[in-house]
């Protein structure tokens, strides 16, 4: 058909690939903050492990759903995609409902000040799996956009890995998220020689939550944060 850019079989590797380092450092990062906290404080809040297996769930669909289209399951690839819109409002509900009645813990000094950050990255988050699902028959917008949910709610997993193995980052911010969305515009470039809509209105979105989206949902955050607390 007309304007439809082939897929390049190096997709069938470079998705899984990233998939597998979202899901492997998701896995241990958290586990390692798990079993912290455990030994700190004995217990998990029930929000805390709802949260957990509700993320859990969406690193392993999406390394599912890459090693499908590389299998050439398309069918239970599609199947298994229904479920993602509902799973991913789930994983926003939980997340912000989390963030919101965070509590200190003693290993782990999060301030309330990027509490508008985190939000926002939620909010984008969701807005990437929605934009993923409605052109879910344009193969490249498609998985950029359920890539890019991952890159952006992957920020609390990484940083946990990287101090389960014990290396300082240099810059979080560089590593979390610049470098990963950089990764995808560099492969647009040389794989397909263009930069996919996909790719640059992520970016655009994550740049529209730095600069604005976060500080307005952290007034927001810090109104209903004692609201919540005293519930």
């Amino acid at each position: 058909m007309k304007g439809i850019i082939p897929t390049k079989r190096i997709d069938h590797y470079f998705f899984p690939i990233v998939g597998s380092y979202y899901l492997v450092t998701a896995l241990l990062g958290f586990g390692y903050s798990t079993a912290n906290r455990l030994s700190a404080e004995g217990v998990l809040p029930f929000r805390v492990i709802v949260h957990g297996l509700l993320g859990g769930i969406w690193y392993a669909m999406f390394f599912l759903q890459v090693i499908l289209i590389a299998a050439g399951r398309k069918n239970a690839h599609m199947k298994l995609g229904s479920y993602s819109v509902p799973i991913m409002i789930l994983v926003f509900i939980s997340s912000i409902y989390t963030v919101l009645l965070r509590d200190p813990i003693s290993f782990e000094k999060v301030p309330f000040s990027i509490q508008g950050f985190e939000i926002g990255l939620f909010t984008i988050g969701l807005i990437y799996v929605l934009l993923g699902y409605i052109y879910r028959y344009r193969a490249h917008h498609h998985k950029r956009y359920y890539l890019m949910s991952i890159v952006i709610l992957s920020g609390a997993g990484i940083n946990r890995f990287y101090k389960f193995i014990g290396v300082e980052m240099f810059n979080e911010f560089l590593i979390i998220f610049f470098l990963p969305l950089l990764l995808i515009v560099v492969y647009d470039l040389l794989i397909y020689r263009r930069l996919f809509k996909a790719s640059w209105i992520g970016i655009l979105l994550f740049v529209f939550n730095m600069l604005v989206l976060s500080r307005l949902l952290q007034l927001l955050a810090d109104y209903l944060r004692p609201i919540l607390k005293a519930l």
